[in-house]
């Protein structure tokens, strides 16, 4: 399956060179995409931007947006041998122990929490590093494929998420991080991206992932369950790929 820190185009299956050249052309067909970028990284860019700081920002993971132009002062940490950063750590983050408590003012962590086994523990990590008062900026899975697996343990819901930071001081916000028809375009290039599917499929399949998020201007109000339809149950996103927090310690 393909990594999410790699980008669509170009993935490289490791057992493919050992195959007749035939079925390495017949996996590329099956494979083969136009789209170079995934569409959900542009509400990480959105996010980033929002949230920019010059401050000192420990970031953690977020290797799926470009982080750089709107956290100028961050120290890197990540699990990924192959990536440059400040601090490797070990695959479950355990070694967020060895930061000092109350050392940085921001902290950013995109992509993480879903692969992290015990996320209580992190997210504790997390608050301890934290300045008081500081802010962490976090987004985790929601209505997603699975990926990374078998490193894959949870998707989150608003629930969740204010059940897993209950001992923080406040939420400056908390939203999905997209609507419900782009968050069906965003599934859809995960098909594309994770199946085998028929080559003269694909280009149809390509096109309708990039198309369909323009149903979202038709949807005028949405909830989170059909208990109620009515205010007590709005909500800004009852479909999104992603969760978006801005918390503070």
């Amino acid at each position: 399956m393909v990594s999410d820190t790699e980008h669509i185009a170009g993935v490289q299956d490791p057992t493919a060179q050992s195959q007749p050249l035939w079925k390495r052309a017949r996996r590329r067909l099956y494979r083969f995409t136009f789209t170079k970028r995934k569409l959900s990284t542009k509400n990480l860019d959105r996010l980033c931007r929002e949230y920019a700081t010059a401050e000192r920002t420990l970031v953690i993971h977020s290797e799926d947006v470009d982080y750089k132009p709107h956290f100028p002062n961050a120290f890197t940490v990540t699990k990924r041998p192959d990536k440059p950063a400040d601090m490797h750590v070990d695959l479950y983050y355990r070694d967020l122990s060895k930061i000092a408590s109350e050392s940085y003012p921001v902290i950013v962590c995109t992509g993480l929490l879903e692969h992290i086994p015990d996320p209580e523990r992190i997210v504790a990590d997390m608050r301890r590093i934290l300045e008081p008062g500081g802010r962490l900026v976090i987004s985790a899975s929601a209505v997603f494929s699975f990926h990374e697996c078998p490193d894959n343990f949870f998707h989150f819901t608003p629930y969740g998420f204010k059940l897993l930071f209950k001992d923080w001081t406040r939420f400056d916000m908390l939203r999905g991080s997209s609507q419900p028809f782009e968050t069906i375009g965003i599934l859809i290039q995960r098909i594309h991206l994770q199946c085998d599917i028929f080559p003269l499929a694909r280009p149809f399949i390509e096109l309708l992932f990039h198309t369909i998020g323009i149903l979202d201007v038709f949807v005028v109000r949405q909830y989170e369950t059909r208990q109620f339809l009515d205010e007590r149950s709005r909500i800004d996103s009852m479909l999104p790929s992603n969760l978006q927090a801005v918390v503070v310690k």
